[in-house]
């Protein structure tokens, strides 16, 4: 299938080639969505929640995520981008419809980080240690059998810290490792999808303020 965007091998094939710059696998690639309940399960407050629609609010929080795993983990590189999801159709009390635009949610890209930084943890990643995993087991009383899966914990207990909205209930951060280079490759390509169709332009799919692409 084709791109509508004539522009896109072009963008796509220059961003692709400098995350592929570092060749040290796995990357991770992580999904963060903003739910409606806090860590408890409590519904958050309606104020709140109208910030997920807030795209200046979401860049902040991808910002905010940007920052807490470079200095978390000291990742060389991080890619975020910014994307919607699927437009509702809301009834009112009358029955009559109208279309609402979904709320943002965040696609991230990160580079490999060294096990070392993981067995001799500094002292952010041990106050993570103390976290939760997505199974509600604190992650030092956890058994990994492999150290990959302990890191994909603590980038999610760290994306959890970074955001006030980003809770652990509904599992709102998903994060995986991207093993070879086609996984990296077909993450990019799902990424800037909505640019590749036309959608949007590239500055509405990109985070440049909490990326590290650079201008060749």
């Amino acid at each position: 299938m084709e791109p509508l965007n004539k522009n896109y091998k072009i963008i796509s094939d220059a961003m692709i080639k400098q995350i592929l710059g570092y060749d040290i696998y796995p990357y991770y690639y992580s999904v963060v969505t903003f739910g409606f309940y806090d860590s408890s399960g409590n519904k958050l407050s309606p104020n709140i929640i109208e910030k997920f629609w807030d795209r200046s609010e979401c860049e902040m929080t991808a910002k905010r995520i940007y920052n807490a795993l470079k200095e978390t983990f000291e990742t060389e590189c991080v890619w975020s981008f910014i994307e919607r999801h699927k437009d509702i159709i809301e009834i009112d009390e009358n029955g009559d419809g109208a279309l609402k635009k979904g709320r943002f949610h965040l696609n991230i890209i990160h580079s490999y980080i060294q096990d070392r930084k993981i067995e001799e943890p500094n002292r952010k990643i041990k106050r993570l240690m103390g976290d939760d995993n997505r199974f509600g087991i604190t992650i030092k009383d956890q058994r990994y059998q492999d150290i990959e899966d302990l890191k994909i914990d603590l980038y999610d207990a760290c994306i959890i810290r970074s955001g006030d909205w980003i809770n652990r209930f509904q599992h709102s951060v998903k994060t995986q490792a991207l093993l070879e280079k086609c996984d990296v490759e077909d993450t990019v390509h799902y990424c800037l999808k909505d640019y590749r169709d036309g959608k949007i332009s590239l500055e509405d799919v990109v985070l440049w303020k909490a990326s590290d692409f650079y201008k060749p």
